[in-house]
C-alpha cells in the first residue's frame, strides 16, 4: 500500500504500541497504577466539565444576540 493511498483511505498510521509509563499506565505496584487510573479518571473528568462550561457559555451569548434580533424586530414592527 502507498503512502498516498493510505493518507487518501483515512487509515490510522499511527503505532498501537505505546513506549513509555506515562503513555500505557502500566506501573509496577497496584498503589501506583490506582494513583494514575484515579488521576486519569479526573483528568477527563475536568475535560470534560470545561469543554461543556465553553459550549454553556456559547449558547448564552448567542441566545443574548437572538433574543436582542427578537427584541428588534417586534419593536419594528408595533
Amino acid at each position: 500500500m502507498t503512502k498516498e493511498h493510505e493518507i487518501t483511505s483515512g487509515v490510522n498510521n499511527s503505532n498501537a504500541t505505546s513506549t513509555s509509563t506515562h503513555e500505557t499506565g502500566k506501573y509496577s505496584t497496584p498503589e501506583l497504577q490506582a494513583a494514575f487510573d484515579a488521576g486519569r479518571a479526573l483528568g477527563r473528568t475536568e475535560g470534560m466539565l470545561s469543554y461543556q462550561r465553553h459550549i454553556m457559555n456559547q449558547l448564552f451569548a448567542e441566545n443574548q444576540k437572538l433574543n436582542q434580533k427578537l427584541q428588534e424586530q417586534k419593536g419594528g414592527r408595533s
